[in-house]
């Protein structure tokens, strides 16, 4: 029907802004051919499922698909998006990772609403995060932050193993006994976007409104304001205190920093419930029974954010301007949207399906999983998508930097508005 109703509403010509220019290409003899350029989000496995899937409903429509490890996937895009060539879909990370890139993104115009009708969105395909404004594509996953814990390692450094801590003072304390017990407290990397995405959001919460979080967003809000400043104290506070391993500044969080606690080599990991890495690689690696999860400690119990979720969609896909395959490119975004892809990103991504429509019965019945079902009832904005790529490359670098004594926190929150100063975005907006 979803389909049906595409085709229909293309053939009929909207304006242009949705996507119905003249395109080139969807009419050539035999299936069209669709370069989709992707860092797999889910794994292998479940794109595999993608591809032979939407192949088999879709056979005018062919998929190339195109795998690019994460921490390589800028550098990948990046000659294309200033080529203007390759790729007909491509996927970004919403919020400003994507707006950043807008100009390389067809924007859905009136499609928009039909496409994410049945989806529990954010609207982190949007710009401003309101829908009213264009949209430069589909997400499909559900997307935010978790602390993982290891059972086994806190039972051995003489703490309840049920009973994670819930405080700052109770993790400072956590993270002395582990350390006393031989192990890493948090495993970490710091290397790349992670610590805006993972980390930056879930202290954040502790000293931002959420209007504060929007004026991050139009970058109204200096990083030398009293509230990002104290922000950055508690993250140098992590590292300093000598609660991660050592060799944090110079690895990313994924592979080094996820493989740190798979290996059962730290009490704690901050990262996401799905995509990349999540609940149930964890649980394969240490044991569904071992693994729990929890929100991140409390710094400020009577900040409005305390004790919320950080939630955002996860990767979204767009189609490319330079596209001559709008149309197929439109077809496939829609379906990724959908349920029967829903259902596929439950039960080969073990992910968080945005579409509401996906048959509950196929949700895992993990503990780490049914946990996180409580949390993301109470969704908040992610901080960390509202950040620019400037700003999340200073953030990284500011927080290396720091951490080997190189930096001063006031230092770091000047480079941070310098940063700010240089996002094109930002400039833009306001």
């Amino acid at each position: 029907m979803l389909r049906r109703k595409i085709a229909g509403a293309l053939a009929a010509g909207l304006a242009a802004a949705t996507l119905l220019t003249a395109c080139g290409g969807d009419a050539a003899d035999g299936p069209v051919t669709l370069k989709v350029l992707t860092w797999e989000p889910g794994g292998t496995e479940y794109w595999a499922q993608v591809k032979s899937t939407f192949e088999a409903s879709h056979p005018d429509i062919r998929l190339d698909m195109e795998a690019v490890p994460f921490d390589r996937y800028p550098e990948v895009q990046g000659p294309y998006i200033t080529s203007q060539s390759g790729p007909d879909v491509m996927a970004n990370n919403a919020g400003l990772e994507l707006f950043d890139r807008r100009g390389a993104y067809e924007p859905l115009g009136e499609r928009a609403a039909e496409i994410n009708k049945d989806l529990v969105t954010y609207s982190g395909a949007c710009e401003g995060f309101d829908t009213t404004k264009p949209c430069y594509g589909v997400p499909f996953s559900y997307q935010g932050n978790v602390l993982y814990y290891n059972k086994s390692v806190l039972t051995a450094a003489g703490l309840d193993p049920e009973n994670p801590p819930t405080t700052w003072d109770e993790f400072s304390a956590a993270c002395e006994a582990v350390k006393n017990s031989g192990k890493t407290c948090l495993a970490l990397g710091l290397s790349g976007t992670f610590p805006a995405y993972w980390d930056f959001p879930e202290i954040a919460r502790n000293y931002l409104t959420e209007d504060d979080i929007r004026g991050l967003l139009a970058g109204t809000l200096s990083w030398t304001d009293p509230k990002l400043v104290a922000t950055l104290e508690k993250l140098a506070e992590i590292t300093t205190s000598g609660w991660t391993n050592s060799n944090a500044p110079s690895i990313t969080m994924l592979p080094d920093g996820a493989d740190i606690f798979q290996r059962g080599d730290a009490a704690f990991a901050g990262t996401i419930i799905s995509d990349a890495v999540n609940w149930e690689a964890f649980g394969k690696a240490l044991g569904d029974d071992n693994l729990g999860v929890t929100r991140w400690p409390v710094i400020n119990p009577d900040a409005p954010l305390a004790q919320k979720f950080s939630g955002i969609e996860g990767a979204v896909y767009g189609v490319t301007k330079w596209s001559e395959k709008k149309q197929a490119g439109l077809e496939f975004i829609s379906w990724l949207a959908g349920k029967e892809n829903g259902e596929l990103w439950v039960r080969y991504g073990k992910g968080q399906p945005l579409n509401s429509t996906v048959d509950k019965a196929l949700l895992p019945t993990s503990p780490s999983f049914l946990k996180i079902q409580e949390f993301v009832a109470q969704p908040t904005l992610h901080a960390g998508v509202m950040l620019s790529g400037p700003e999340t490359d200073a953030l990284a670098r500011g927080w290396q930097q720091v951490t080997l004594g190189q930096l001063t926190v006031d230092k770091w929150a000047e480079q941070m508005q310098q940063a700010l100063e240089r996002s094109p975005t930002k400039r833009q907006g306001r």
